[in-house]
């Protein structure tokens, strides 16, 4: 275990502090908390703050909604008690949001080139649901404490452990568009396979036979 656990965490195309900050997001994704809080302390030992911790905690809520919370605030709590650093973020400047359907519409075209199906349903269908979601998205998705990339990784790997193709498409071309290189989305599968086995080599589209 030693060992495999120092080959997973070796500097590579992702540091270790990357590394362990994706772990502590994965876990508390898929709310797997012992595994969650074992990474916390190896997250702050490699220089993680509390707020990192949080903001890419919060990032995944867009993909497995608020039990990812529930399940990170002790994450959170953990990482304040070995860090013992509380202190909140300060305010910055407003984030934009969006206040029209046409908005939403606009910013998912730029993000994807076409309008995907699933936004065009909550258009037609649920078009209140757009709003508060694609402002839940934005918000959440923005460089921060932690950046972009980062937080696209993260959606990446918990779609990949779970074997949800159209969320890997989705978030591995935004990791891409954003710089992600290969070795990088090679070195998060591996997070992957220490996650939940062998089987995730198969799950990414492009590594099936």
């Amino acid at each position: 275990m030693s060992s495999m656990y120092q080959a997973l965490l070796t500097e590579g195309a992702l540091t270790k502090k990357e590394k362990t900050l994706l772990l502590v997001g994965l876990f508390a994704a898929r709310r797997e908390e012992k595994q969650m809080l074992y990474f916390v302390k190896q997250a702050v030992e490699a220089s993680n703050t509390v707020a990192e911790i949080a903001e890419l905690i919060a990032s995944a809520i867009i993909s497995r909604g608020i039990p990812t919370w529930l399940s990170g605030i002790e994450a959170i709590s953990y990482a304040i008690q070995l860090s013992g650093d509380a202190q909140a973020i300060e305010m910055g400047k407003e984030v934009d949001t969006f206040s029209s359907q046409q908005e939403c519409i606009d910013y998912y075209q730029g993000e994807f080139d076409v309008l995907p199906t699933w936004i065009q349903y909550l258009v037609d269908y649920a078009p209140d649901t757009l709003l508060k979601y694609s402002n839940l998205r934005t918000t959440s998705l923005r460089d921060g404490s932690v950046s972009r990339l980062l937080k696209e990784l993260l959606l990446y790997a918990i779609n990949v452990c779970d074997a949800y193709e159209k969320g890997i498409l989705i978030h591995k071309g935004n990791a891409i568009s954003l710089g992600a290189s290969v070795d990088v989305l090679a070195e998060v599968k591996a997070l992957c396979i220490y996650a939940v086995g062998i089987q995730v080599i198969w799950n990414d589209e492009d590594s099936k036979a």
